[in-house]
């Protein structure tokens, strides 16, 4: 277990909101840094995928109709197979955010969530 030092303000806010909620304060907590994580990652994955919009042509040039994934505006790993890549990424990364993409013509596309990476 780690030991989190909050301020006496937090501390005294987190206990009204689960005496008005009749949750425990440890409950409150994990779920607001639960929804801080997630809230994190996606934001992660939108500049990702901004990154890739920038590089579609080069990626085109290099990558067509495979799948890449792409942390930081670089690309990681790729493969033909959309699955296996995102089972070496998960290996790999772990829950870090990382942006899974199919390399085809259109640079726009739809991006759906799959367990925790975002996958075209």
């Amino acid at each position: 277990m780690t030991v989190i030092e909050l301020s006496p303000r937090t501390i005294t806010s987190l206990k009204v909101l689960a005496r008005q909620q009749q949750t425990p304060v440890e409950t409150i907590v994990e779920e607001l840094i639960d929804r801080f994580l997630r809230e994190y990652r996606h934001e992660s994955l939108l500049q990702e995928m901004e990154r890739f919009r920038q590089q579609h042509a080069e990626l085109l040039a290099q990558f067509r109709g495979q799948y890449i994934g792409m942390l930081n505006g670089e690309v990681v790993d790729s493969d033909a197979d959309g699955g296996a890549l995102h089972i070496r990424l998960a290996r790999r990364y772990g829950d870090q955010p990382v942006l899974i993409v199919e390399i085809t013509d259109q640079p726009e596309q739809e991006f759906r969530r799959l367990s925790r990476r975002l996958v075209v």
